[in-house]
């Protein structure tokens, strides 16, 4: 039994069903129809063929990029713009309830319902907070994320 289309009275904004619109779709599914039957031409081709080989071919040396960049370390030929690198992210997110216990004199100005980080950075900025001492009284927490970068 075919899946039902979904039915979506209940959410669409402004639900008129102009006609302008039916014959936009109309032309829109023509044209998609017309952009699938091109690929599957270019797909089936002997070109298509290759280009389908090449593209398995990079994610292969892509995927052993990124592992030697695990076991060697990153590269960078920043003049030429190349680089293979693992770029490491940091995030600090803080606690409003061991801030206000720790910097008592600071917490009414950064603290909302959540810790007003704008301010905060101000403080930080102003070097009478480091982030280090956030982390150590346990107020911020440090969460890493890391992305590679692979670019020629």
């Amino acid at each position: 039994m075919p899946k039902a289309n979904p039915y979506y009275t209940d959410s669409a904004v402004n639900l008129t069903n102009p006609e302008q619109i039916k014959e936009s779709l109309k032309e829109y599914y023509r044209l998609n129809s017309v952009c699938q039957s091109l690929r599957q031409k270019i797909t089936d081709s002997e070109d298509g063929k290759m280009l389908a080989n090449t593209e398995e071919d990079m994610s292969v040396i892509n995927n052993k990029i990124r592992d030697l960049i695990d076991q060697h370390g990153s590269y960078q030929d920043q003049p030429n713009g190349v680089y293979a690198l693992k770029q490491k992210r940091v995030s600090l997110s803080y606690d409003p309830q061991i801030f206000r216990v720790q910097f008592p004199t600071f917490a009414p100005a950064v603290i909302k319902e959540i810790i007003d980080t704008t301010k905060l950075n101000g403080l930080i900025k102003g070097n009478l907070i480091t982030e280090e001492e956030l982390v150590k009284k346990g107020v911020a927490s440090k969460s890493e994320s890391f992305a590679y970068i692979i670019r020629v």
